[in-house]
């Protein structure tokens, strides 16, 4: 009976987490989208961006603090914590609220992430499970915003719930995340780089933002496109293999992001199958880090998404974000030479840990 409660945890687990990512990311949502409504948006970018630096550039930082304590109960307790206290403290004082929802973000990303890698190894689908509520959650809550702080109660019961049941079930046992034999060469690499630069969400910020305010529920229409990809791409990856899911999906994202700008459903269906990359992109980054799934989760969530984000504040008129970039070409070359630097790195890195891995089964 007790095998099977721990089986039974470790199934549902994906599911819980993905529920918990939806809320915080819903509550995050809604505190900056109310804060910008409330105080307009020269006073809120900055808010906006040390949201974005906290929750997105903390997850790398708590990912490897994780993977060097090597506890997930107390880190899961943690998270649970935090996403309550964030909401409180919203109601007291709004600057504050979007600060630590700023760092729940971080610890629920890793958090969920290490655990759903632990409990089923070499899936990609329930890394779906877990990722895609997160972008539904922050269009949900952008929307809601603009109707007062109340929406906010049922978020925090909701959130109370889920964690109490996160608690409830048994946590997995911290191991590192094995990788099949032979199955990382140097082609998939390439192919891991290029699913890297496709995840870099924030690189195409200007043209979801331009079509979003231009089309009737172009924003939602969005959100529902990256939930259903990140959901459907990873059990379709797991079905007939990433490889060949790739070589489908990123043609397909590249032909509808620069051929379908005007059309909201075509931007849509990209958006859908450039998100679907997200879970194989975390899977194949815990197997080329596979002593340190929480600092892998918090390269392929967190990371990406803030170094993608560098170009967009350098060079971005920061009193209008629909106006464009000041220079495309100076943007992008930029863009280019951060991905090529992290990707070099995360090399190095994992080559370093693959080392380190065959010296210990030598001994």
């Amino acid at each position: 009976m007790k095998n099977t409660k721990v089986i039974e945890g470790k199934n549902i687990q994906p599911v819980l987490w993905g529920i918990f990512h939806g809320l915080n990311d819903l509550a995050a949502g809604f505190m900056l989208a109310a804060y910008t409504y409330g105080n307009g948006y020269s006073k809120s970018f900055l808010f906006i961006v040390i949201y974005a630096v906290i929750g997105f550039g903390g997850q790398l930082p708590a990912g490897m603090l994780l993977d060097h304590k090597r506890q997930l109960k107390p880190f899961a307790m943690l998270s649970v914590w935090l996403l309550p206290l964030a909401i409180v403290g919203y109601f007291i004082n709004a600057e504050t609220g979007i600060i630590l929802s700023g760092i729940a973000s971080a610890f629920v990303h890793v958090t969920g992430g290490a655990v759903c890698l632990q409990v089923h190894e070499n899936k990609s689908g329930p890394l779906g499970l877990f990722t895609a509520p997160g972008v539904l959650g922050l269009t949900a809550g952008s929307l809601l915003g603009q109707f007062g702080n109340g929406q906010l109660v049922p978020v925090l019961l909701l959130a109370m719930v889920t964690g109490f049941f996160i608690m409830n079930r048994s946590l997995p046992a911290y191991k590192p995340v094995k990788e099949p034999a032979s199955e990382m060469d140097a082609h998939d690499w390439i192919m891991l780089s290029i699913l890297l630069l496709m995840c870099f969400r924030s690189f195409i910020f200007d043209t979801v933002h331009q079509v979003a305010i231009a089309a009737p529920n172009g924003l939602l229409i969005i959100g529902i496109s990256a939930f259903a990809g990140k959901l459907i791409g990873g059990f379709v990856a797991d079905a007939i293999g990433w490889k060949k899911y790739v070589y489908i999906s990123l043609p397909l994202a590249f032909l509808l992001l620069q051929f379908g700008k005007e059309n909201i459903y075509a931007l849509g269906f990209g958006i859908a199958c450039l998100q679907s990359s997200v879970p194989i992109t975390l899977l194949l980054m815990a197997r080329s880090l596979p002593l340190h799934p929480a600092t892998a989760t918090g390269l392929s969530l967190g990371a990406s998404v803030a170094i993608a984000g560098l170009p967009v504040y350098m060079f971005m008129d920061e009193r209008n974000l629909t106006n464009g970039f000041r220079n495309d070409t100076l943007t992008a070359l930029v863009f280019i030479v951060v991905v090529a630097f992290s990707v070099l790195l995360i090399w190095y890195h994992a080559k370093m840990q693959r080392s380190k891995v065959s010296n210990a089964d030598l001994i």
